[in-house]
């Protein structure tokens, strides 16, 4: 396989939001065990954070989310899909990455191999832009990723029986 903008990104982002959901299943079943009648620890997941200034983790999953799918929009120059920040609930975040799955599939490779050298920016870079490869490899993949692991350690924080192999997925092994 080539390596590109499109086998760097969008591959590798829908395997790991294919994982994310996978270990949002685990989340959920434990958040089950160990809800009491006073209090569903779904909701206590939901609103932990690592730290004081750190997203929640319900935010962390929509911004792996919006990462992969304005990440690869901008690549392949179309629009990105608007999604509301409304989930309160494991099920409507992993509803979110089902969504975003299925936009992350209506890319093709020809939309993404070869604009290298396309100007990408953000709204909060001030005007300011990168080419898609700086953007690619210096922020978006990275961005991406800092949010999908900060999702699982305020997981395993709180007890969720996760390890590393429900981060990485399955492998391609031959």
């Amino acid at each position: 396989m080539e390596t590109n903008l499109y086998t760097v990104t969008i591959p590798p982002m829908m395997k790991a939001l294919g994982a994310l959901s996978k270990i949002l299943d685990k989340a959920a079943a434990y958040a089950e065990s160990k809800k009491t009648p006073k209090r569903a620890f779904e909701e206590a997941l939901m609103n932990d954070r690592l730290v004081f200034d750190q997203f929640p983790f319900a935010a962390q999953v929509r911004i792996a989310c919006d990462n992969a799918k304005g990440g690869a929009a901008r690549l392949a120059e179309v629009e990105i899909p608007a999604f509301e920040d409304n989930e309160k609930t494991i099920a409507e975040l992993q509803a979110r990455i089902e969504k975003t799955l299925a936009f992350l599939k209506t890319i093709k490779p020809e939309q993404v191999i070869g604009k290298e050298a396309i100007q990408v920016s953000l709204p909060y870079w001030d005007g300011k832009h990168t080419t898609a490869f700086e953007y690619v490899t210096e922020y978006l993949l990275p961005n991406f990723f800092f949010h999908v692991t900060t999702a699982y350690a305020i997981l395993r924080k709180n007890g969720v029986p996760l390890g590393k192999s429900d981060y990485i997925g399955g492998l391609p092994l031959k």
